[in-house]
């Protein structure tokens, strides 16, 4: 069965299956990190600011890259807090796997709310 299951693998181009926070999401933390899961590892060398970024309606939003655990989890620190009540688009494009299979492209959109995670801090 695991056979069958990596041979399907091969055949189907890799894809975004999750984003959080997910396509629609509103009051999102404007400090909030976003996280995107592959179906299949990402190669490290196609991670780039190019490849996955978050950007508003003024362009890229500046942050960090992160691979996670099995490099099927994408983890996007922003450096700075997010624009408030604006949309923000995660955008996938031109991402691969570890064999050069291209991510198949990918957006959804989330709206940050005014308020960050350090202003809930005691």
């Amino acid at each position: 069965m695991r056979l069958v299951r990596e041979l399907e693998d091969l055949t189907r181009p890799p894809k975004v299956v999750y984003v959080d926070p997910w396509d629609g999401a509103t009051g999102v933390f404007r400090d909030a990190p976003v996280a995107v899961r592959v179906s299949t590892a990402v190669d490290p060398r196609t991670l780039s600011a190019q490849t996955l970024r978050i950007q508003d309606e003024d362009g890229p939003v500046p942050g960090r890259l992160a691979l996670w655990g099995d490099a099927r989890l994408v983890v996007f620190e922003p450096a700075r807090p997010m624009r408030a009540d604006v949309w923000h688009f995660v955008v996938v494009s031109g991402l691969a796997d570890p064999r050069g299979r291209r991510v198949l492209p990918h957006w959804s959109r989330f709206i940050p709310c005014d308020v960050g995670r350090e202003d809930l801090a005691p």
